[in-house]
């Protein structure tokens, strides 16, 4: 068995990441954030997704309405699969490998939007800050930026169902996954053994593991950072809902202007 080091992030889990996530709801997710960008900027043509992964999400948005869509993701892999997505379904979407630090547009958007908790990938205050400052010169004066963080309570609620969370995802691989919440810290660890498997004998040919280090932030902590940039808050709702985020909220969608 040929056993592999750890891996980039979601270098060998975008093999098998639409499977990692077949239990997610992604049409009602989608027309979640199709309803904030109804509500709050209704006549957006141009999108931007940031962290698309493999494109699920900006595939069935493009099918909800008439926007022009551009997505990105700064694993190749994930770029890679969403492209062979779109190939099949005939999408007009653009997807580019680009990191979010980073943004490289000569055009301007109506929306930009981040969900599935990428933000929580962000470990430091003066990333959040960088990320609000690339949003703010890729979108129009009048555009609105979307995105989602989970918080403590999710964290210790998510770790009872995905420590030790085993499957077996296709005829090719299996992973196992343990989970793990440092309160003191504020950081969730998920970390995935992947094993590559011959679909007949069942052998394992390779075995690879991928961390997954998020930083956990309250709802104070977010809109501080957030009054540190060009952005007003227009709205901070509740998980999946156009209610406004409380106490006991698990993920909060923040809408800015």
């Amino acid at each position: 068995m040929d056993k592999s080091p750890q891996e980039e992030n979601y270098s060998v889990l975008a093999e098998i990441y639409d499977d990692v996530m077949g239990d997610v709801d992604y049409e009602t997710w989608t027309d979640y954030i199709d309803d904030i960008i109804v509500e709050h900027n209704p006549e957006s043509v141009d999108i931007l997704e940031l962290a698309c992964g493999t494109g699920t999400m900006a595939l069935s948005l493009e099918e909800l309405d008439c926007y022009t869509i551009t997505a990105t993701d700064a694993s190749p892999e994930m770029i890679r699969v969403a492209q062979q997505k779109a190939e099949r379904m005939k999408s007009d979407i653009e997807f580019r490998t680009m990191n979010f630090l980073d943004l490289q547009f000569e055009k301007t958007f109506d929306v930009v939007y981040m969900v599935f908790d990428s933000l929580n990938y962000l470990h430091t205050e003066e990333e959040i800050l960088e990320l609000h400052r690339q949003v703010r010169d890729v979108l129009k004066p009048d555009g609105i930026f979307i995105y989602d963080f989970t918080t403590p309570r999710n964290s210790r609620k998510a770790i009872h169902f995905l420590n030790h969370e085993e499957k077996v995802v296709n005829r090719n691989y299996r992973y196992r996954r343990t989970s793990r919440y440092d309160e003191d810290a504020g950081i969730h660890t998920n970390c995935f053994i992947i094993e590559q498997t011959d679909p007949h004998t069942k052998k394992t040919l390779q075995t690879f593991q991928e961390e997954h280090r998020q930083k956990i932030y309250t709802q104070r902590e977010i809109e501080t950072m957030i009054k540190k940039t060009d952005f007003k808050i227009v709205m901070a709702y509740d998980g999946f809902e156009l209610k406004p985020a409380h106490s006991r909220s698990l993920r909060i969608t923040m809408v800015l202007k």
